[in-house]
């Protein structure tokens, strides 16, 4: 509802004349989600007390939360129903820009963020529109009641208590939802489609209860093994406290979910390696929040990774990850590196690569012409043999992870306490995965992998043989 709201505000404001002329609905809905999940972030934040950093002065709190706070604009979303004026849209503009610069708002107390408030390609449809306070207002309205079921009672949703569940349960049924927009009505739609996305790639929610059964059987005894050996570490270097021996080593453990979705299972993960750092270092079973919540920003940054398909679920599940790891002044972690756009089911490894295209990639599958398929792996088989081939480097390409690996692991481990620093991870990452060595290497294990999926018929593009 606040999607469709916002998405109808924007196209009917009379000044937002290009975006009514050239509406693209898919980017105009990526803009939209963004835009939401960015809300739901800062009344989280707020509401837990953790958007101000340690330094914001007692005025500027008070500035913000009289004229600029999330807390004011849903007490004024119960109450009004808002008029053509846009200056509410404008105050949170600057809330939102602010937490996306390195410098903040000091005279607001916010501190620079990045992360979900960084300025991306996907933002560029709503760069620079105007938004009526009644379209803004009803989207919060939405955002912040629930009607219980049944009744007529208006709740007021608490977001300081917001888990990953409900955030996993929100992308869940977004995917049953397809944008739709009307030029003639100026109005923007979420409707259901049969075969809708959550169909065809498989998205279901998995529920806390079955999360914290495989946490309990797969993660818990890789924790005490953890332990175990931190304590046998200071052991035989005669330290008589191994609590730092302990934490290094929970630290250097990792978790991958590789159909991570929303990020329920991973959020799950870093609090249970989290609670076991803070406990050991407090010396303490059920250590303070403040500890826990300093681990989780350490574990979040070092031990988590995970992988989807949709494009939607990678951002929510850095959305997920950024809630939980939240501590007031410091900037959200860079995550590029951990949660990933993919498909972790077609990979090829280096030992793989290095045997080249096997027969067997050319086997019909549905779609296929079976004579056609034979006749490629017949040449597939016959040029294996003959001259060099295209999987036959040599020098010119590094067949290993390793080097790529040592690269990686010097930007993922930099310094990320200030939103510059974790800028210049971001440049350095962005740097490291458009260098040639990179993008070559990626293109061969890339074609390995298309000679397994590719139609094999006599229509389609000449086939990727050895």
């Amino acid at each position: 509802e606040a999607i469709t709201t916002l998405g109808t505000g924007f196209l009917r404001h009379p000044a937002n004349t290009a975006l009514r002329e050239d509406t693209d609905v898919k980017a105009l809905h990526g803009a939209l989600l963004r835009l939401v999940y960015r809300l739901l972030f800062v009344f989280v934040a707020e509401d837990r007390d953790a958007l101000h950093g340690p330094e914001a002065t007692e005025q500027a709190r008070e500035r913000y939360a009289s004229y600029f706070s999330s807390a004011r604009l849903r007490a004024h979303a119960r109450r009004r129903r808002g008029t053509a004026h846009g200056d509410l849209y404008q105050a949170l503009r600057i809330v939102l820009d602010a937490l996306g610069d390195e410098n903040g708002r000091p005279e607001l107390g916010l501190p620079g963020l990045g992360g979900i408030f960084d300025e991306t390609d996907v933002d560029a449809p709503l760069k620079g529109l105007s938004l009526s306070n009644e379209y803004l207002l009803t989207a919060v309205r939405h955002l912040s009641q629930v009607r219980d079921a049944g009744s007529r009672r208006w709740r007021t949703v608490d977001y300081r208590h917001l888990d990953a569940e409900e955030l996993g349960s929100i992308y869940e049924s977004l995917l049953e939802l397809v944008p739709q927009h009307s030029a003639a009505d100026r109005t923007f739609e979420l409707v259901e489609l049969a075969g809708n996305t959550r169909k065809t790639t498989g998205s279901y929610y998995t529920p806390s209860s079955l999360i914290e059964c495989l946490l309990d059987s797969a993660l818990d005894p890789v924790l005490d093994d953890a332990v175990k050996r931190g304590e046998q570490t200071a052991s035989a270097a005669g330290t008589p406290d191994p609590s730092d021996a302990i934490v290094r080593e929970l630290l250097s453990l990792t978790v991958c979910d590789p159909a991570c979705g929303s990020g329920h299972f991973l959020v799950a993960a870093a609090r249970r390696i989290a609670k076991r750092v803070a406990a050991v270092r407090e010396r303490n079973p059920e250590p303070t929040l403040e500890s826990v919540r300093h681990a989780l920003h350490e574990v979040v940054a070092r031990c988590v990774y995970g992988v989807d398909l949709n494009p939607m679920a990678v951002e929510l599940a850095k959305v997920s990850l950024w809630l939980e790891a939240l501590e007031p002044g410091k900037p959200l972690g860079f995550l590029d590196a951990h949660v990933k756009h993919g498909n972790a089911l077609i990979g090829a490894t280096p030992k793989l690569l290095r045997g080249g295209i096997p027969d067997e990639a050319f086997k019909p599958i549905e779609g296929d012409d079976k004579k056609y398929a034979k006749t490629l792996e017949k040449q597939n088989k016959a040029e294996r043999g003959g001259q060099r081939g295209l999987f036959d480097l040599g020098g010119e390409t590094k067949i290993a992870n390793t080097v790529f690996a040592t690269g990686l692991r010097r930007i993922t481990g930099a310094a990320s306490d200030t939103l510059a620093q974790v800028r210049r991870q971001e440049a350095a990452y962005q740097d490291w995965a458009e260098s040639t060595e990179y993008v070559r290497a990626l293109h061969v294990a890339d074609a390995w992998c298309a000679a397994f999926t590719w139609r094999k018929r006599a229509d389609a593009p000449m086939a990727v043989t050895e």
